[in-house]
């Protein structure tokens, strides 16, 4: 209308000769109505674009519900419980940041919209696990909520999440918001499934269908660094497995590191002391050994650190481990006096020492054999029933067990001894002529778990004089024949029985059949049995979190009696499994547990638990995999709590167009402003048009 009004009226006025007028209307009469109309339409949008400013319209969509009501949302809240969660940011912790957020998304929900909580973890953990409507119960459970030591896994809480909106009734708008610090780790399971193409449920978890990735929308918050930088020990192993009193240590750590290559200093502290210090410059995202030499330790269980310096994530900033080191190896001799005289004195040379005993067969039923690393059974046979199991379970667990033949007792006598490496066939004198033997071992064979690796005293290889040995038949499994007299006479052979080592001579222990306890070799080759043997039984220096294990394997002579205490002070729960082996339920709490046993004045540390340092990587999930991976319809990412809120609002309320509106509207006052001038500037009057010539005629140029 303000176009029209600005239109001239027209006033005829009579002139002659008006041919030459009409001529020149006529070739520019199109050109100008063109140009009249373009600016009605510019100056018309303009107006509308203005219009629609003020008029702050939307645009949302919805797949369930209408234009004039607002549809009502069952809500799931995932949050990321990992201890990478802890990075401190300058805004705070990453997980301050996330619970802040969640909070922010319930209360912005309606009376009518329905919530749950899941934390992310090992395994799923339900805060909320049903939708409920009391909003201000579910944020206050959220605030007290605490991060977890352990790692993440996100696409089975998803999943869980998912299955938990699915069992409400009513048709409502559905939708998951996942609070993470944006660690690829946590979501290696979404990328699995989709290489799979995962669909169905196969091993009783929950998972995320087609259907329900296209119908549900999915919220991300990624509220870690971009480039977060972390240093953290994440191993450590100790030489030689079995320590005793004034031994040299080697202690071998290995130290990760996410972010770029840096120069950082490792601390050793051992039993309270400093204990050594070296500088080190691991590549960026990987992991670099370094060695620390230990000498100089007394008898008992010491506690050790590694550490690297404070940085952004403090929870993996130092490695606990034990160090035993032992006055010396206990051991128990089982056989008659003449029969084992040699074979304590290279054990036990001094008359007082305490760390050998021998006892006669008959009183092996009432003694505990935990008390022991070794176990020699010198012409100890036979034995009673009862006897055998309990040297059968003894093996099992971890103790090693030394037979020595004599002459007591038959060849069926071995027979219930199902566990010696090879079965006794037979004892053959050897004549004089050929008793001289070489001694000789046998290389270790490719996946034997038996290997013997001492090397034979330097020098003249040693020889042995046989009267008598024991013919042995074909090996049973896990055995081997570890050293030879000559080139085909078996006189050590070894066998892996559960956690515990079977070795067996085919000579006695005294001189009755060989001169083995008169040469040099004797005295190592029983000690590096007992070392080797405890060795493959020795318990770890350090156990990860969340380890289920038999009792056993990880705390060294466990009795039925001892309580085992968490670092926080409960009592750690054991669960027997069947056949009276106890099994820890599991190990949820970093640090040292400690062992209270009878008649003992003070608790001792039997287990460091750490948590797994696969979390410490800090590889940060690029936008275009997490699309990939998570192959939901409607997916929504932000980088810190700002950006959700708008992304939430916009999805929530319709994005307004009225931002939008005013840049078209200026953009279109610029280009009639333009267009108006120029139109303007190319316009000429009829006087400019026509001229007279010299002849006196009007006419056109």
């Amino acid at each position: 209308m303000l176009h029209m009004f600005q239109r001239r009226r027209t006033v005829v006025t009579p002139f002659p000769t008006l041919r030459f007028l009409k001529a020149a209307q006529k070739r520019s009469s199109s050109r100008v109505r063109f140009e009249n109309i373009l600016l009605w339409l510019l100056r018309t949008l303009l107006l509308l674009a203005l219009c629609f400013a003020f008029a702050m319209p939307v645009i949302r969509t919805t797949a369930a519900g209408s234009w004039l009501s607002r549809t009502r949302r069952d809500v799931a809240i995932v949050i990321d419980a990992s201890y990478s969660m802890n990075y401190e940011l300058d805004r705070g912790k990453v997980w301050e940041i996330c619970k802040d957020a969640a909070a922010t998304v319930i209360g912005g929900l309606l009376p009518g919209d329905r919530v749950c909580v899941y934390l992310a973890a090992e395994t799923p953990v339900p805060v909320i696990e049903k939708p409920t409507t009391e909003h201000a119960t579910v944020i206050q459970a959220v605030n007290a909520l605490k991060c977890l030591p352990g790692t993440s896994k996100l696409d089975e809480t998803v999943a869980a999440a998912v299955a938990a909106l699915e069992q409400q009734d009513g048709r409502r708008e559905r939708e998951v918001y996942v609070m993470t610090d944006g660690q690829a780790l946590a979501w290696q399971g979404f990328r699995d499934a989709a290489k799979n193409d995962e669909t169905a449920n196969t091993d009783g978890r929950a998972v995320i269908t087609r259907e329900q990735r296209d119908e549900i929308s999915f919220f991300a918050l990624l509220a870690g660094a971009k480039a977060p930088e972390n240093a953290w020990p994440s191993d450590v192993k100790v030489s030689p497995l079995i320590m005793l009193a004034g031994q040299t240590a080697r202690l071998k750590a290995r130290v990760g590191r996410s972010g770029a290559a840096k120069q950082i200093t490792l601390g050793l502290e051992i039993a309270g002391q400093e204990r050594g210090r070296r500088s080190i410059t691991p590549e960026a995202e990987s992991e670099t050994d370094i060695e620390f030499v230990v000498n100089g330790l007394e008898p008992g269980v010491h506690i050790a650190r590694i550490t690297t310096p404070a940085d952004a994530l403090p929870e993996d900033d130092e490695f606990i481990f034990l160090v035993r080191v032992r006055k010396q190896l206990p051991a128990l001799i089982v056989g008659p006096q003449n029969a084992a005289r040699y074979l304590k004195a290279a054990l036990a040379p001094g008359a007082d020492d305490e760390g050998v005993r021998q006892i006669d067969p008959a009183e092996l039923d009432s003694v505990d054999l935990r008390d022991y690393q070794a176990v020699f059974l010198c012409d100890a046979f036979p034995l009673a029933g009862q006897a055998v199991l309990r040297l059968e379970e003894y093996t099992h667990n971890g103790g090693v067990v030394i037979v020595f033949p004599g002459d007591r007792a038959e060849l069926s006598s071995y027979d219930d001894m199902r566990m010696l490496p090879l079965p006794p066939e037979s004892v053959e004198n050897i004549p004089v002529e050929i008793a001289a033997r070489p001694l000789r071992r046998i290389a270790n064979q490719p996946g034997q778990i038996v290997n013997f690796n001492m090397s034979l005293p330097p020098g003249t290889v040693p020889t042995v004089a046989l009267k008598r040995v024991m013919r042995l038949g074909e090996p049973r499994e896990n055995a081997a024949v570890l050293v030879t007299a000559g080139d085909d006479t078996p006189l050590l052979t070894g066998r892996a029985v559960g956690r515990g080592r079977v070795f067996m001579f085919t000579v006695s222990a005294d001189r009755d059949w060989s001169t083995l306890p008169l040469t040099a070799f004797f005295l190592p080759v029983t000690h590096q049995l007992i070392r080797q043997g405890a060795g493959a039984s020795v318990q770890p220096p350090h156990v990860v979190l969340g380890t289920q294990q038999p009792v056993n394997e990880i705390i060294p002579e466990h009795r039925e009696d001892d309580i085992i205490d968490t670092p926080s002070g409960s009592q750690l729960t054991l669960r027997d499994s069947g056949n009276r082996v106890l099994v820890i339920e599991s190990l949820s709490e970093p640090g040292i547990y400690t062992r209270a046993r009878s008649g003992a004045e003070t608790p001792e540390p039997v287990m460091a638990v750490n948590t797994d340092r696969t979390e410490s990587r800090l590889t940060p999930l690029g936008a275009a995999e997490l699309e990939e991976w998570l192959s939901f319809k409607k997916l929504f990412v932000a980088n810190d709590p700002e950006e959700l809120s708008k992304l939430v609002d916009e999805y929530r309320n319709g994005r307004s167009l009225a931002e939008i509106c005013l840049w078209l509207a200026m953009l279109l006052a610029l280009l009639e402003w333009w267009f108006a001038n120029r139109a303007l500037r190319k316009q000429t009057g009829a006087s400019e048009k026509l001229t007279v010539d010299l002849a006196g005629k009007v006419v056109v140029q």
